[in-house]
């Protein structure tokens, strides 16, 4: 395997891909829990540059995810969505040097809303954009049928040897994680049977339209960035998703706002309300079990990764568990009458 460190000579980016001289050091910016992102200035442009977690880079479905992500970003800036794909060098978008990937982009002045915030007008405006996304027909960009590429089976993760790994280790989410195994098995089950539900209908979106994802301008118009999860997703898996973020989960006007915008601008609700909640669990778990890698040392660049992930472990757990306990409630709000 190749370097598993961050290798981030900026001079040299900048060099081979003609961004101009450096006027400063790059600052860190908020880019994300997977990769690291920097505000880039130089005498030509000011730039984001991601630079992309060499772990995940060592997956063999990583260029082709990343790839078909930047595709579906430029089709839907192509059809009206305010999107920023990725920067193309010398007609590539991935930017490499030494090993290390980068994705550049052009700095997009804006502020993202914090999350677990609820607001009325940001839900409107989601909604709508959500809506619009969907319609688009992605499908040209694939190379096999669309239902052939998102599986919806339970996770196969060895939960009871990361749990006895850990406790050797002496890490600290160790008894939370043993404390939660039962329950955790239970939620694998739920998505399994769930998941067999939602395998009819699968659209191309962005995955990831959280609070974090959207800047909002100077004229409060929204800005979607980071496309990087883009790939296959049930839609009304994604609107519930995307209404709970945005309702931050507290404010049921919020969530039925999203809900009947989405509707309201050509939205279609394709599946039952607790089959869409259930699997939703899905990417918890599986987010879980990449935080307990990380954590473990599987999985991680360097001590900083570790640390992130040992932090994002408890985090993950206690979110299931919150989640899982959302549920009935967030059913009662889907039965209103759209």
């Amino acid at each position: 395997m190749g370097n598993l460190n961050y290798n981030l000579n900026f001079e040299m980016l900048c060099a081979k891909y003609e961004l101009g001289h450096l006027k400063n050091e790059p600052e860190q910016v908020t880019g994300g829990l997977l990769h690291r992102m920097y505000r880039l200035q130089t005498d030509k442009a000011l730039y984001a540059v991601k630079a992309l977690n060499p772990q995940i880079m060592q997956r063999d479905t990583a260029m082709y995810n990343y790839t078909l992500s930047e595709k579906v970003a430029n089709m839907a800036y192509q059809n009206g969505i305010n999107a920023v794909p990725a920067i193309v060098s010398n007609d590539r978008f991935m930017h490499e040097v030494a090993g290390q990937f980068f994705l550049l982009f052009p700095w997009v002045e804006g502020k993202a809303l914090p999350s677990r915030e609820a607001n009325i007008e940001c839900c409107k405006k989601i909604g709508d954009i959500l809506a619009e996304i969907h319609k688009i027909d992605f499908s040209t960009l694939l190379d096999h049928p669309i239902e052939n590429l998102e599986a919806v089976n339970g996770s196969a993760v060895c939960w009871n040897e990361y749990a006895l790994q850990a406790k050797q280790e002496g890490l600290k989410w160790s008894d939370l994680l043993i404390d939660n195994l039962k329950q955790i098995n239970h939620w694998e089950q739920l998505v399994e049977s769930s998941g067999e539900q939602l395998s009819n209908h699968l659209v191309i979106s962005h995955r990831d339209l959280d609070q974090k994802n959207v800047l909002w301008d100077e004229y409060h118009a929204p800005i979607i960035i980071d496309w990087e999860a883009a790939g296959p997703i049930h839609p009304t898996q994604e609107l519930i998703d995307v209404a709970l973020y945005w309702s931050g989960f507290v404010s049921k006007d919020a969530f039925c706002t999203f809900i009947s915008t989405y509707r309201n601008h050509g939205g279609e609700i394709y599946a039952n309300w607790s089959d869409v909640l259930n699997y939703s669990l899905h990417g918890k778990l599986e987010w879980l079990a990449y935080n307990i890698r990380r954590s473990l040392g599987l999985e991680s660049a360097d001590d900083t990764e570790r640390e992130l992930g040992t932090l994002e472990v408890t985090r993950s757990i206690i979110g299931l568990k919150d989640y899982a306990d959302f549920i009935p409630k967030c059913i009662d709000w889907c039965s209103q009458d759209y």
